[in-house]
């Protein structure tokens, strides 16, 4: 069963190429590069103050 099927009232084909959203993966993997980034800069902080 197909829960986005048209018939079912979900969401169908149509338009659904156009403008190029973001997946679920692109999504996870940019915000674990975020979170990556921040807490190098916090320990390159911490590794600061201790030198």
């Amino acid at each position: 069963m197909d829960l986005f099927d048209g018939e079912l009232g979900g969401r169908d084909d149509q338009g659904l190429d156009t403008g190029g959203g973001w997946s679920w993966c692109g999504v996870i993997t940019v915000g674990i590069f975020i979170l990556l980034a921040v807490l190098i800069s916090w320990i390159l902080g911490l590794v600061g103050r201790i030198f």
